[in-house]
């Protein structure tokens, strides 16, 4: 099933059921795919329109949307008491991303739907998080380690409830070099504004960041996968932001080099939700000289892993931080690789370290050749 469909329905299109036109199975399943079960039910319950959907298909959104917000009380909680027990420890993370977005730009946070909530913190907080988080209960998650390579960690834990809270520690906000510094810490939480719902504690980006974030994560992270509702947060956020606001968007995306990236994001919501964006806009993004943004290359699309790694490599400033960069892609720690293979940390397993890199070594070439990687 088309996203466009379902980008009309959260536009406020709301239309009879034998005009949509298509399988009950697809359309819940689409739903389900692009997270928006809960945002379409939102948009849609009041409208007479919805009253000739197939009882079943409504009775489904129904309980998908009520299952969002039970767990979203669990989520609550739990970032509620992570949240000051960090403040305890004098560690003041920033929100971002879908969290962030749920509980500042949603009518309700449970309509935004995610799977784990991320935090940027400074990276000499490393230590005093995890020390924090592990009274509270959080284990470390089985990631490849690697300071340059991922730029961030892992904690989580189930509750009572059998509820997962996976929390993503960031300490820049993207593994790629040539968008990590995009937007420090410092810069963020210098502008960063309260979010009352979730405690004292919890701040998240002022707008125009978060913009900024929900613009260049697709191209940055996913090989610029159009997802429809990365687009949406980005159309909330353009319909948050007034002239003044824009064309501070316009003079941060030009001086960080990320303005065809921001200008690609915008135009994708615009297509999808009809975004409004204040005009001349778009035209001084398009401005900005292409040979002075090594971002835009990642618009480029179906780029592979290799392509992906090749541009990190030259995103760092240093043939020594390459040359890091290249051992923790190749050689990530003992403790790392017996964990991920299933094998203890005995002697036996120690004896088999060099087998099981090589094993590594030898499928992940075989996964670039062939292009699964």
């Amino acid at each position: 099933m088309s996203p466009d469909t379902l980008a009309a329905l959260l536009r406020g299109i709301p239309t009879t059921w034998d005009r949509l036109g298509c399988d009950p199975d697809a359309l819940l399943g689409a739903c389900r795919d692009e997270g928006v079960s809960g945002l379409i039910y939102h948009h849609l319950r009041d409208t007479p329109q919805f009253a000739t959907w197939p009882p079943f298909v409504c009775s489904a959104l129904g309980d998908a949307s009520r299952a969002a917000v039970a767990r979203e009380l669990l989520v609550q909680r739990e970032l509620l008491r992570v949240l000051d027990a960090l403040a305890a420890r004098a560690v003041h993370p920033v929100l971002f991303k879908g969290t962030a977005l749920a509980y500042t730009l949603y009518p309700h946070p449970s309509l935004r739907s995610r799977s784990d909530t991320d935090l940027l913190i400074r990276q000499t907080d490393t230590n005093t998080v995890q020390e924090a988080l592990s009274a509270l209960r959080y284990t470390p998650s089985l990631l490849c380690d690697g300071e340059l390579l991922f730029r961030q960690f892992e904690l989580a834990r189930d509750d009572e409830f059998g509820v997962s809270h996976a929390l993503d520690f960031h300490w820049a906000i993207s593994t790629q070099s040539v968008f990590a510094g995009v937007l420090t810490y410092d810069e963020i939480s210098a502008r960063a504004v309260a979010a009352p719902a979730l405690g004292a504690s919890a701040r998240v980006p002022a707008t125009v960041d978060a913009l900024l974030l929900a613009l260049i994560h697709p191209v940055m992270h996913h090989q610029n996968q159009q997802r429809l509702l990365w687009a949406y947060d980005v159309h909330l956020l353009a319909l948050a932001l007034d002239l003044r606001g824009f064309q501070e968007l316009v003079s941060q995306a030009t001086e960080k080099r990320i303005a065809a990236v921001c200008a690609h994001g915008l135009r994708v919501a615009q297509d999808w939700f009809g975004t409004a964006v204040p005009r001349g806009i778009l035209d001084q993004l398009a401005a900005a000289p292409l040979s002075e943004q090594p971002t835009a290359a990642y618009l480029t699309p179906e780029r592979s892993w290799a392509s992906e790694t090749a541009a990190n490599l030259r995103g760092l400033p240093r043939w020594r931080d390459r040359l890091r960069l290249l051992k923790e892609i190749a050689l990530p720690s003992p403790a790392y690789m017996l964990q991920a293979y299933g094998v203890g940390g005995s002697g036996l397993g120690k004896a088999l370290l060099p087998a099981l890199y090589l094993h590594r070594g030898v499928r992940g070439v075989w996964r670039v050749m062939s292009r699964r990687k």
